[in-house]
């Protein structure tokens, strides 16, 4: 660890500490991490920049707002002496004594409890996430949030009162989102479902969490690795016809990645116990529960969760695509077509002329992909079969979102013309399936 001699200028100051009366300080210190100790003398040694590079494990910054005096940091989950899960996460340069270094992980602050509370908090991690990874983004300071929000606001915004999930989905519409929230109380049975599909989509959720006199918002960026026995002990089907039950890969029900302003980076919880890792405070935190979760969609995606998985399903029970196994497990996820076809076009066990079939597919910028496997195979990281859903298409009827379907001996590809179906029988092996939405800690 190393405290930086560089100072940052804290930046809520100039848009509420600098008009106290009480003098308030306007820098911060910033700690910079190593996985093993470092010489003053490296940083100026040619020799040792891959050193440093290869040993630097993320910032902290203090700030100087006692007792909530932990800003922006960005810690490297190598850092942890526990990380078996997997992660949404984005690279972030930096510098340390003018040496230039970048480090992996996700962005976590705490609230400062005057200017931003929880839900602000979890909106700028989300930006600052979105920001640094793609271009259609970028980082925004927590005064911009709240200048963001005057338009729905009809009292004071500072200090803040926090924000309510509608005001926050709000935010992320206003910052090029196109939010989807989801409740518990409308979705019932199938919410922590839907929300472990947007977990294995690798999109940053929000999670308002309610519980006696709490209410509280956290980012949920991942989950922990899940097991062998964990996959054998799946026992919740969905019988689509006579002949065929699906096991869910959303039914397994890992620990997840939290993001939470009033504790250190990468908290795990289940999802039924979201606040475990709370020990200390008030009583009410050990009885939060996720009331509602928010999804932050790239606008063109007007296909949800919901309804993809509604779609795979009646497709399955149609009898379409021949499925010669009694039993299915299938594994739902969004990602961007681009990952895709490269995963495709790297993936040794496809034939080549399935391959190019995939590739010369012809998909918009974010996909829906339904891997079919079995419990057997899946342990190998294998599947089957797989169905292509254009994530543009909200229309469920005459199979418009399908692109393209597989099993084994059988391909599907539409003919969008005449509104059919063209079979194809061709020779297919188990292929690896696509782990690229997520990162291993």
């Amino acid at each position: 660890m190393r405290k930086d001699s560089i100072k940052l200028t804290f930046i809520s100051y100039y848009t509420y500490y600098s008009s106290k009366l009480v003098r308030y300080k306007r820098h911060c210190v910033r700690l910079s991490f190593f996985a093993a100790e470092t010489d003053e003398d490296d940083f100026t040694d040619p020799a040792k920049k891959e050193k440093i590079e290869r040993l630097y494990r993320g910032f902290l910054i203090l700030r100087p707002t006692e007792p909530q005096i932990i800003g922006r940091s960005l810690i490297s989950p190598k850092a942890l002496k526990h990380r078996d899960f997997l992660a949404c996460s984005t690279t972030v340069s930096t510098t340390v004594n003018s040496i230039k270094v970048c480090v992996e992980g996700f962005p976590h602050s705490s609230q400062d409890a005057e200017t931003i509370k929880c839900a602000e908090t979890t909106i700028w991690a989300l930006m600052e996430y979105y920001g640094s990874k793609y271009p259609e983004y970028k980082p925004v300071l927590p005064s911009t949030i709240i200048k963001q929000l005057n338009s729905l606001s009809y009292e004071r915004q500072i200090p803040s009162n926090g924000l309510n999930i509608m005001q926050m989905s709000f935010a992320l519409k206003e910052f090029g989102f196109a939010p989807r929230i989801y409740a518990k109380e409308v979705y019932k049975d199938e919410f922590d479902k839907l929300l472990r599909i947007y977990i294995e989509s690798g999109i940053p959720i929000v999670l308002g969490l309610e519980g006696g006199s709490i209410g509280h918002a956290v980012l949920c960026v991942g989950r922990n690795t899940i097991t062998d026995k964990q996959i054998e002990a799946l026992s919740e089907s969905i019988k689509v016809s006579e002949d065929l039950s699906i096991y869910c890969w959303e039914s397994l029900s890992p620990s997840c990645i939290l993001i939470d302003d009033n504790h250190p980076v990468y908290q795990q919880a289940s999802l039924n116990k979201p606040t475990s890792y709370y020990t200390e405070g008030h009583p009410d935190w050990k009885k939060c529960e996720i009331a509602h979760f928010l999804v932050p969609l790239y606008p063109k995606i007007y296909l949800e969760a919901f309804r993809a998985k509604q779609y795979v399903i009646q497709f399955l029970a149609s009898s379409l695509l021949p499925i010669d196994n009694s039993e299915l497990l299938v594994r739902l996820y969004l990602t961007s077509s681009r990952s895709f076809k490269n995963h495709v076009a790297l993936s040794a066990e496809l034939q080549d002329n399935v391959r190019n079939m995939i590739l010369e597919t012809s998909m918009p910028k974010f996909i829906w992909v339904a891997e079919l496997s079995t419990k057997h195979d899946i342990k190998s990281k294998k599947a089957n079969g797989l169905l292509i859903i254009d994530a543009t298409e909200a229309n469920l009827n005459y199979n418009y979102p399908l692109l393209f379907a597989m099993y084994k001996h059988h391909v599907l590809t539409p003919d969008f013309e005449s509104n059919t179906l063209e079979k194809k029988v061709v020779a297919l092996s188990p292929f690896l399936i696509y782990e690229q939405n997520l990162k291993p800690a």
